[in-house]
């Protein structure tokens, strides 16, 4: 799953791939930091550590590296994903709500495919390859495929985790600490913790962004997959213009727990509040994204 920013200024995409995503996926989280070969894939596993000793710096470090790696051996595979968004009222009632269905292809850098939606109403700040604020209806759109021409003439504006991780000084811009291990996803994890240093130094919106979230992980102790993660914007964020603030961010990701020997076409879940404020008014949602199932890889079109 992955979390994906947009090289657009004006837009925030929950996309693992963890898909934080920032979700992604934040292909996106695993969350803007998670990502075959054959039908009979092994576990790919990470190189010998002291790993009772890791800190927790040198911990994040692995689970980016068994990202990379996973993301590569998915080079033969793909995932079909669900995103479906809330917007609400002040009073917390829904005043429109979407789902998105696509096909996410890790490591393709084009669009993701785009195969199905469902939409109504008015959602604000969201792209999901089409029109998706248009005035509205009195009726739910029926579920139907997008058009091509939305899924196969936009550049990519995505960028991935580890992109991301290096591009914004991530690993330098947050204290980390290793917390009692735990477990997640039916496993054995190492817990860690970031937050934010003090008197960062920001030139853009992503690292204001950045510069203010906060959250811990749990990491596979077996092989540094990352099985849960949580974050949250510590104060308001100046991301999107000038007079828009976000004012509430927050991010969860698990992995399921694996059901046979396979670990890397592993489903998951993640969700993603926001709420984004306006001088006279403010937008409030609320995000859920799944990864579906895995399947060999098939030309774009063929769905």
């Amino acid at each position: 799953m992955e979390l994906r920013f947009s090289e657009r200024r004006d837009k925030l995409q929950l996309a693992p791939g963890h898909r934080l995503k920032l979700f992604r996926r934040l292909n996106g989280l695993p969350l803007a930091l998670l990502f075959g070969v054959t039908v009979f894939i092994r576990p790919i596993e990470a190189a010998p550590l002291a790993r009772e000793n890791l800190s927790a710096l040198e911990i994040f470090d692995a689970a980016l590296a068994k990202f990379d790696a996973d993301r590569a051996a998915l080079s033969h595979w793909q995932y079909h994903q669900t995103l479906t968004t809330h917007q609400f009222d002040r009073n917390g009632n829904i005043i429109a709500k979407g789902t998105w269905h696509s096909i996410v292809r890790p490591g393709d850098p084009r669009p993701l495919e785009y195969t199905g939606k469902q939409v109504e109403g008015k959602i604000s700040f969201f792209e999901a390859g089409a029109d998706e604020t248009q005035p509205a209806s009195h009726k739910p759109a029926a579920a139907s495929p997008l058009p091509r021409a939305a899924t196969q003439n936009k550049a990519n504006e995505t960028e991935s985790i580890v992109q991301a991780v290096h591009r914004y000084h991530l690993r330098d811009r947050y204290e980390w600490h290793r917390l009692g291990d735990s477990k997640a996803a039916g496993e054995e994890a190492y817990v860690i913790t970031f937050t934010p240093k003090p008197n960062q130094n920001t030139s853009t919106r992503e690292e204001r962004f950045f510069g203010r979230l906060a959250g811990r992980m749990w990491v596979s102790r077996r092989d540094f997959t990352v099985l849960r993660a949580e974050g949250e914007l510590q104060s308001p964020s100046s991301l999107f213009w000038i007079i828009a603030r976000v004012t509430i961010f927050r991010f969860t990701y698990d992995a399921e727990p694996i059901s046979g020997s396979d670990r890397l076409l592993r489903l998951s879940r993640a969700t993603a509040t926001t709420v984004v404020s306006f001088p006279f008014y403010k937008v409030r949602q609320k995000h859920w994204q799944t990864v579906d199932k895995y399947e060999p890889r098939t030309p774009r079109g063929k769905h």
